[in-house]
């Protein structure tokens, strides 16, 4: 005969089972389903965000190595030329004027442009058979003949500061028709900022950097050190209305 019985928790047998355990499976109830959810959401939008600005880093740095490669383009073309550097954009083939980005066929050997490195991969995601994407500056040439300025092509060796004188760029697309050519305006931008707020540019002594927009604007509203016009073409307006 037991004198003493230890005395168990309320709710536990002395085979250690639980009321719960006897009750079978345990179901969440709202609140905490509720809480869980709660959770999920606010770490996917936390995450999101971070994991879209890391792909499109990525792709900022494919459209690095896509300047670099029509850099090294540019450079065999000038070298070809006696250092005159191609046409800046369409439409005027007829007066033996052709584009530097169909130009560029010939130098890397293709009937097309390889498409790795024809457009900015960010434009490519959205429209794979886009041609246009990147621009030269057009404000190295002067194409209007009644311009006092006019210059219808640009000879490397005539620039003085080429390490800090833009020639291609990451452009604005889509529009009325295709361009190939544009430059910076306070108003009106061909500049694209496509990348996380940010731009490639490739400078005439071929080497690229990126630049967020605010850096832009503040390197190019006089006219240096981003220079998009050479001293030689006359006073630089940075807000025109036109070219």
């Amino acid at each position: 005969m037991m004198l003493w019985e230890p005395r168990l928790p309320r709710g536990i047998s002395a085979v250690g089972e639980t009321s719960r355990d006897r009750l079978g499976p345990v179901a969440f109830t709202l609140v905490e389903v509720m809480v869980v959810i709660s959770i999920i959401g606010l770490l996917l939008a936390i995450l999101l965000p971070s994991m879209a600005r890391s792909r499109e880093n990525a792709r900022a740095v494919l459209c690095r190595g896509n300047l670099v490669e029509w850099g090294r383009g540019m450079f065999v073309y000038a070298d070809l030329h006696r250092g005159w550097l191609p046409y800046e954009d369409r439409g005027e083939e007829a007066l033996g004027r052709f584009c530097w980005f169909d130009v560029m066929k010939d130098i890397f050997n293709t009937a097309t442009i390889p498409e790795s490195v024809r457009a900015c991969p960010t434009v490519l995601r959205s429209d794979p058979e886009r041609e246009e994407s990147y621009r030269m500056n057009s404000k190295l040439a002067e194409t209007n003949p009644n311009s006092e300025h006019y210059l219808p092509y640009r000879r490397l060796n005539t620039l003085a500061r080429p390490g800090q004188t833009v020639l291609l760029f990451d452009g604005d697309v889509g529009g009325g028709r295709v361009s190939f050519k544009g430059r910076w305006r306070v108003r009106g931008d061909d500049v694209n900022y496509r990348h996380n707020d940010a731009t490639n540019i490739l400078f005439a002594d071929w080497h690229v950097e990126m630049f967020r927009t605010h850096v832009v604007r503040e390197k190019s509203i006089r006219n240096a050190p981003l220079v998009w016009q050479p001293e030689d073409m006359g006073p630089w307006n940075a807000d025109p209305k036109g070219r």
